[in-house]
């Protein structure tokens, strides 16, 4: 064999490695809030539904695992405790059902989420995409979605650097637009990375690498967020008058 057939063969052989070929797909968990469908079976198990758009490429399968968790719920005094776990044991079209084995004196409601570990398409795997694998939604002062939820599974990391970057503005515009509104309701942040700074003066100022430090720290403590929509320049802005508690990453 000379070495130009040797040479051929060789890349050939790390090409088709495992370890080296493109993914198709990832393993993530992935949250879905429950409807209001919710039968009791017993004292200790509840059936609870699950809608998935089919725009959602995100495979459910018949006797999958789910765990499923109180959401955050503003007003009641739930906590984000876990509820119990279960299997999908029926699935009608985009309708699927999940026999729950309750703990001891925990009920779901409408909204709770349940997460399951899925495959998903091979993806940037960005701070977007784990902001959707809680069920947290962003939307600006307006009510308008930054992105749809099944947008994330086509993103590059430059779109997500667009939509970061349409979030920051959005952060900005609120910033001075309370300043315009309610000047009143300024205040000096003692804590955090904005120490020193009036809050809504911070707000106008805020970069995307501040912003993404909030996004993560979301991913790390996602129990108050999951499963809810936002308004974004709120949150951030409750974060920063909160010390901007961050993620130490190694």
């Amino acid at each position: 064999m000379n070495k130009h057939k040797l040479r051929v063969l060789v890349i050939l052989f790390f090409l088709s490695s495992p370890l080296l070929a493109q993914k198709h797909s990832i393993e993530k968990s992935n949250a879905y809030k429950i409807t209001g469908y919710i039968k009791p079976l017993s004292d200790s198990t509840v059936v609870v539904q699950v809608i998935k758009p089919d725009a959602f490429p995100v495979a459910i399968a018949d006797k999958q695992l789910g765990v499923l968790y109180h959401a955050y719920k503003i007003g009641t005094t739930l906590d984000t405790a876990m509820i119990g776990w279960g299997r999908c044991n029926l699935i009608k079209g985009e309708y699927y059902y999940f026999g729950i084995r309750l703990k001891k004196d925990q009920q779901p409601t409408e909204g709770d989420i349940i997460y399951l570990r899925s495959k998903v398409p091979y993806v940037y795997d960005g701070l977007l995409l784990n902001l959707v694998n809680h069920a947290v939604q962003f939307i600006n002062v307006f009510g308008k979605n930054f992105m749809n939820s099944d947008a994330v599974f086509t993103n590059t990391k430059k779109d997500e650097q667009n939509i970061l970057d349409s979030m920051v503005s959005g952060i900005q515009y609120t910033g001075f637009a309370m300043l315009q509104q309610i000047p009143e309701q300024d205040q000096d942040i003692k804590t955090g990375i904005y120490t020193g700074k009036k809050l809504f003066a911070a707000m106008q100022a805020v970069k995307r690498s501040e912003l993404e430090l909030f996004l993560k720290y979301i991913q790390a403590r996602p129990k108050n967020y999951a499963g809810n929509t936002w308004k974004l320049s709120e949150v951030y802005a409750t974060w920063m008058a909160g010390g901007t508690p961050t993620v130490i990453e190694n």
